[in-house]
């Protein structure tokens, strides 16, 4: 399992018992300020306020450092493919302009080859023609 998922457990574990805790202690803090009640478990209630808190900042820092880690650790992606024996390789052009195209301008995004005219600008999809 990578450690991203690791952040996100803890930080979902973290989150949950701050959420307990900060609330057990607010619900403290209100019952013990009653015009009737006893004021002793007001240093109580603060106590797990504040604990909570702490907890609660904890879940949210784990969850900025795993969207930080996401977005760093994407790295490059090579694809290898096998092509049959009588492949023949054509030049490719733009759709628009009809410019010469080469292999840097080729790009995968999102698991599709996407093209980038550097003549004129024109960024779209590669699609695969039917081989019949």
């Amino acid at each position: 399992m990578s450690n991203k998922i690791f952040l996100y457990i803890g930080a979902g574990i973290l989150l949950l018992i701050g959420l307990c805790l900060f609330g057990y202690g607010i619900l403290n803090v209100i019952g013990s300020t009653s015009s009737q009640g006893d004021a002793s478990w007001l240093g109580f209630g603060i106590g797990f306020a504040i604990v909570g808190g702490l907890f609660l900042g904890g879940g949210i820092l784990l969850v900025v450092k795993g969207q930080a880690q996401g977005q760093a650790g994407g790295g490059d992606v090579t694809y290898k493919i096998d092509l049959p024996g009588q492949t023949k390789v054509e030049q490719i052009k733009c759709r628009n302009c009809g410019g010469s195209l080469k292999a840097d301008n080729v790009k995968m995004i999102a698991g599709a080859p996407t093209v980038e005219c550097p003549f004129c600008g024109t960024v779209y999809q590669m699609t695969e023609e039917p081989k019949w």
